[in-house]
């Protein structure tokens, strides 16, 4: 890597640790708007978590075991290719509006009844002055305005047994305002809109003239004239809402463990809902099975008949072929086969059997079904290769073999069905179900929401990251000059001086007013102060500047006002007046100059007075003496109508030429360039022009188009002063005034 190579890579290592130390700077110099939006934003996290009502979360357990069917036998088939009980379909019936609806009926939860509260600050205040009691609004609400009187700033409380109302009032909210006491009974308005539309009495129900309305209040705790919210929800309403807010989950993985959740204000209506439920579910599931086995046993009762009468029948041809034919009995061989036949013709009718049973829960292509006829057509198969031997034997063996088997098979269905009718009977009077509460509703002591902690953590987060947000991009809007380097580098015009933030001017406003005025001479006052000692290094340039000056008139301007140009034409005249030099400081800003006030002199006669002929120049000429030195000024003077007109007075270019042969220096305060057209005027009589550009005040924009201004005219800028500097905001650091000044003056000490 060659040495060129080498520098831009270190150029542009510098470049991204300068960007990285503007950001650190930045945030640094915001770091007050910052506080101030992060206590913001901590104080509305604060109201939001503490002015919440607080929501508990009660919680039950069941256990659903996997679903027995009312068919014995049926257990092993459906092993081969059907399914257990669901509990995601055990979930969803949980939830259903069957279950749902009858706790939703039994606990009056289609009835929302609540005091009347200011959003959060009604519960803050609840929280903090009246947790236990009724209470009046806060002392300076109640003094300013009975309105807060009508919501409920303690523990008030409302309980309705039951409310009707006509169906389009469904779902609506209604007013119940509570009265004065009427001879020791509690009574009450119930309003729409401020419409009263009936009153009531606590403890008794209460009915509309027309019986469309009726309300039975059991309890309202409250002052006189608090407003209580009620309405009536629809059934669907009240149990959409009841749905949203029930959790219901498996623990795990196929473990048939069921939790039950639900949040509310309220602990003990959480969890009487909660038990309600489950026991309902617990009911309905008992109820299902008893039902199956219902249904089941119906079936079997319908089935039992024919085929007792097929038994029947098939006994009577067996002993009538046995008669007429006087046939012994089977062979043992062929006894053997009549055995495998009659086990497979019975066990396909039994099939058959649990085949049409199932038939009216399932459809055929059911795995369950499936898996049935699967067996029925391998036992069919079975039976076919059995039957084969059968036609080796004797015509009357072959008979005699079929009434045998068609007797055996027809009995032993019968018996089969005898049996499960037996099994049916006590399955129905002993069905309990296959769910079981294990745990049942409890409420947790502390409450679940509002999470106080993450709130407050998150507004804390936001807020800071707001106010930084926010300095950015005040910074990215105000894209103002806040470092000399960056003046010379835009503009390629020498920065002679910068001057720092002195905190030792006496202002008549504050430091960030506009008409902000100095009301002391920094220099006699104060002359160690690092401001001062700035315009002592501008004395020294100035030297080399005067070397290719016309004249020795330094004339200072600037772009706009309150940017301190009387602050350093009034103290570098008197730094100028120390250094033995005879130093003359004229005020030309004949509308708003204010040196006189400065150094206690009178407005007139000044310049104004001069340039017209009404004064002579020693009456206009006065002294300020500072201890052994001395300098003089010439005041703007009475205020003329035609300031720019009486400058182009050719009394005014004989004045500064006489001037110029008096002093050693001519230093001239004028109005700001974008202001007024004096600076290009008076600009063509001076030998050297600075411009004041004062820190975090102007746009690089408005310092070029002040030079633009003044070169149109041709006014050469020599060069800037950079006024109020703070060194603490700066990216670049101020070593020279911000640090070494301040550090030897305090060792002076």
């Amino acid at each position: 890597m060659n040495d060129k190579t080498q520098s831009i890579v270190t150029a542009k290592e510098d470049d991204d640790e300068i960007d990285l130390l503007q950001l650190v700077h930045t945030i640094w110099n915001g770091k007050w708007l910052i506080l101030l939006f992060t206590l913001i934003a901590t104080l509305l996290a604060f109201v939001y978590a503490f002015g919440q009502s607080p929501i508990y979360k009660a919680d039950a357990l069941l256990q659903v075991e996997s679903q027995k069917s009312a068919i014995p036998g049926i257990e092993d088939i459906a092993g081969l290719g059907g399914d257990d009980a669901s509990v995601g379909t055990e979930l969803e019936i949980i939830k259903s509006r069957k279950i749902i609806g009858q706790a939703v009926a039994a606990l009056n939860l289609d009835i929302t009844a609540q005091p009347k509260r200011v959003p959060l600050l009604g519960n803050l205040y609840k929280r903090f002055f009246s947790p236990e009691q009724t209470n009046k609004p806060p002392l300076i609400w109640d003094k300013i305005d009975n309105f807060m009187h009508q919501y409920a700033w303690g523990n008030e409380k409302i309980k309705i047994e039951s409310l009707n109302v006509p169906d389009k009032w469904l779902n609506q909210p209604l007013t119940l305002i509570k009265n004065e006491n009427e001879n020791k009974n509690e009574t009450f308005n119930i309003l729409s809109d401020e419409t009263l539309l009936f009153k009531g009495k606590v403890g008794q129900p209460s009915r509309s003239s027309d019986q469309s309305f009726s309300i039975f209040v059991s309890q309202l705790n409250g002052l006189p004239g608090t407003k209580y919210v009620i309405t009536k929800l629809s059934n669907l309403r009240a149990i959409e809402i009841l749905q949203l807010n029930i959790r219901a989950s498996e623990k795990g993985k196929k473990t048939g463990i069921i939790n039950l959740a639900l949040e509310g204000k309220n602990k003990k209506v959480i969890v009487n809902t909660l038990d309600h439920i489950s026991k309902t579910y617990l009911q309905q599931n008992k109820s299902r099975s008893s039902e199956e086995a219902s249904n089941a046993l119906k079936f079997l009762k319908e089935q039992i008949k024919p085929v007792k009468d097929n038994a029947d029948k098939t006994e009577a041809l067996l002993k009538r072929y046995r008669t007429e034919n006087q046939t012994a009995d089977l062979s043992m061989e062929t006894q053997a086969v009549l055995d495998v036949i009659a086990g497979l013709d019975t066990e396909l009718q039994r099939l058959s059997l649990k085949r049409d049973e199932l038939g009216q829960k399932y459809t055929n292509n059911h795995p369950t079904i499936q898996a049935i006829i699967s067996q029925e057509n391998k036992l069919k198969n079975t039976k076919k290769k059995t039957l084969s031997k059968i036609s080796k034997l004797p015509g009357t063996q072959q008979k005699l073999l079929k009434y045998e088997r068609d007797f055996k098979v027809s009995n032993a269905v019968y018996l089969d069905l005898l049996n499960n009718i037996q099994e049916f009977k006590i399955a129905k009077a002993s069905s309990v179900g296959n769910v079981y509460i294990i745990d049942k509703a409890v409420v947790h002591d502390k409450p679940t929401k509002p999470k106080k902690g993450m709130i407050l953590a998150l507004g804390l987060l936001l807020g800071t990251m707001l106010g930084i947000l926010t300095v950015f991009l005040r910074k990215a809007l105000h894209h103002t000059v806040d470092n000399p380097e960056k003046l010379e580098e835009a503009l390629g015009i020498p920065v002679y001086a910068t001057v720092p933030l002195s905190k030792g001017v006496k202002l008549t406003g504050s430091l960030k007013a506009k008409n902000r005025r100095q009301k002391n001479l920094l220099a006699i006052d104060n002359p160690t102060d690092p401001s001062i000692e700035s315009l002592r290094s501008l004395r020294t340039s100035l030297h080399f500047a005067l070397l290719e000056a016309k004249n020795n008139i330094v004339m200072i301007t600037g772009p706009s006002p309150g940017i301190g140009k009387s602050f350093i034409s009034s103290n570098f005249s008197a730094v100028l007046a120390t250094g033995e030099q005879k130093v003359l400081l004229i005020d030309a800003d004949m509308r708003k100059g204010y040196l006189h006030n400065l150094l206690n002199e009178k407005v007139s006669p000044g310049l104004s007075d001069l340039i017209s002929d009404k004064t002579t120049i020693e009456e206009a000429i006065h002294t300020i003496t500072m201890g052994e030195h001395s300098m003089d000024i010439i005041t703007r003077g009475q205020t003329p109508p035609n300031p720019s007109e009486l400058l182009m007075h050719s009394n005014f270019e004989k004045l500064l030429t006489v001037f110029s042969e008096r002093y050693d220096l001519i230093i001239i305060d004028t109005p700001p360039v974008h202001a007024v057209t004096d600076p290009t005027i008076i600009g063509k009589h001076s030998g050297v022009v600075f411009m004041v550009a004062r820190s975090e005040q102007h746009s690089m924009k408005e310092i070029e188009y002040a030079v633009t201004r003044l070169s149109h005219t041709g006014i050469e800028t020599k060069g800037f002063i950079f006024n109020a500097y703070n060194p603490s905001k700066s990216t670049y650091g101020y070593s020279g005034y911000g640090y070494s000044y301040y550090g030897d003056y305090k060792s002076d000490k």
